[in-house]
């Protein structure tokens, strides 16, 4: 029993430590934001195809068009977003096998060097030294109506990684877009 809330007292500050990190932002005067990069996720359930989801990524970062206010990164960070880019992850997205995007495996996760690459991977055509952020996806769960991504700050001409953090939300709505877009509307709202 005395391990295990020991054991539970060191996993809630290792808890409250990550959810500050992603307040470490205070120098970051405005960002670029690029939308959500789907490259590395992967969908485990569900009777959609793999081609029905690689068709639908394009209009699912749309939504940061068609609905600012709902899907505002700036209000929930307080940080000014300059630019809203959404060629580079529609572009990258694009090049991913619509064979390989669902999964057999109901814990999928990426890894962080996975996360990383696909950060350095991204086609960025300004190479000026500026602040971005990208949505990495992670895991789209049917089976639990949930979406996970990583939150990404990065220096656009070096890909360093300046923070970074994983939000999940629960996906409702009819059609992929709708419903999966959802999920990366909680997924923001977590935010704070």
């Amino acid at each position: 029993m005395k391990k295990n809330l020991i054991l539970l007292f060191v996993c809630m500050c290792s808890l409250i430590g990550h959810a500050q990190n992603k307040f470490n932002l205070s120098d970051v005067s405005s960002l670029t934001f690029y939308g959500i990069d789907f490259t590395i996720a992967k969908v485990y359930g569900g009777k959609d195809t793999g081609h029905q989801y690689w068709a639908t990524y394009a209009d699912i970062n749309e939504l940061f068009i068609m609905k600012p206010k709902m899907y505002s990164i700036e209000k929930r960070l307080g940080i000014p977003v300059d630019v809203t880019s959404l060629e580079a992850v529609n572009e990258a997205n694009k090049k991913i096998n619509p064979d390989h995007i669902k999964t057999t495996e109901p814990d999928y996760m990426p890894t962080e060097e996975q996360i990383t690459e696909a950060v350095k991977k991204l086609p960025i055509l300004s190479r000026e030294e500026k602040t971005g952020l990208v949505i990495v996806a992670l895991f789209l769960n049917k089976e639990d109506d949930r979406g996970t991504y990583q939150f990404v700050v990065f220096n656009t001409k070096t890909r360093e990684i300046i923070e970074q953090w994983t939000n999940s939300g629960k996906a409702l709505g009819i059609g992929l877009k709708n419903y999966w877009g959802y999920s990366v509307y909680n997924a923001i709202k977590k935010i704070k």
